[in-house]
């Protein structure tokens, strides 16, 4: 249970940060397949595992709620404090985590390097469509409840939803490239303060949430069904493209940013081997 709500959190959080993929994460804990059955063995007509399923997705849930929510305060100070460390950090986590998912799903898999291309390839288009120009702050404004707005925030959930389990997809900068970002932010951020305009919009934006995993979860194991080898080689590409992107290029290095930002990202890496080998 607790390497279930481990894994649930730092999904939650990674899809609060633009470039970081909550199904990357998955892959870190060794619960990316796990998730894809259980998801799949729900629907099934006939499943004696029905119930364990359950189990465990809602623990998964309930860990991603707090990261989610959780953790937007924390991360809100990171980026604020230490934007370039925080970076690299996650930069650590998604690199150590390629020979973690090769290990663990590919173990018997000959990699295709043609859809490692093509998941890379994607990857870098997302970042290119990328505006950059949006204001990452939390919005202390937000417009009024209306059937509009539930409508929008079902589809903001959904592609939140939909990007979570593919690792190396950023469903935050999916958002961001949407415009949509700030929005999906700033209600997260606030929701602690329990006013009905936020947690109205938060209740949409959890079904949509879960339609974007089941639609997803559907279409990825369509795809590991029908020829898994080129399905994985795909998500392979995806997690590398995605460690490369994250890189700020534009910070102002100095030895004490590179030193600190070493630093981090030899620290995502430390966090890696101590959760494969004590979770």
């Amino acid at each position: 249970m607790i390497k279930n709500l481990i894994g649930g959190i730092a999904v939650g959080i990674a899809n609060v940060i633009p470039g970081v993929s909550g199904g990357t994460m998955m892959v870190i804990l060794g619960i990316f397949n796990q998730v894809m059955e259980s998801i799949s063995g729900i629907f099934k007509p006939h499943n004696p595992n029905r119930k364990k399923d359950i189990l465990f997705l809602l623990q998964v849930l309930l860990g991603a709620g707090i990261g989610l929510v959780g953790f937007a305060k924390v991360l809100e100070y990171l980026f604020a404090e230490f934007p370039t460390q925080t970076i690299f950090w996650f930069i650590g986590l998604v690199l150590f985590s390629i020979p973690v998912f090769m290990k663990s799903e590919m173990k018997s898999d000959r990699c295709s390097w043609l859809f490692v291309a093509v998941g890379m390839l994607l990857i870098f288009l997302i970042n290119y469509m990328n505006p950059g120009k949006e204001d990452l702050a939390v919005n202390p404004e937000f417009p009024i409840v209306s059937i509009a707005l539930c409508i929008e925030m079902i589809w903001i959930g959904f592609i939140s939803g939909f990007a979570m389990l593919l690792p190396g997809v950023s469903g935050s900068m999916v958002l961001l490239i949407l415009g949509k970002y700030y929005l999906f932010k700033s209600y997260l951020a606030n929701v602690m303060s329990f006013q009905m305009d936020i947690l109205i919009p938060l209740l949409f934006m959890g079904i949509g949430i879960l339609l974007g995993i089941v639609i997803s979860a559907k279409i990825t194991g369509f795809c590991l069904k029908k020829n898994r080898s080129a399905t994985l080689s795909f998500i392979l590409g995806l997690i590398i493209a995605s460690s490369i992107v994250l890189i700020p290029l534009h910070a102002a290095y100095d030895v004490a940013l590179i030193t600190t930002s070493a630093i981090a990202f030899a620290f995502g890496g430390i966090v890696i081997i101590l959760l494969n080998k004590f979770v």
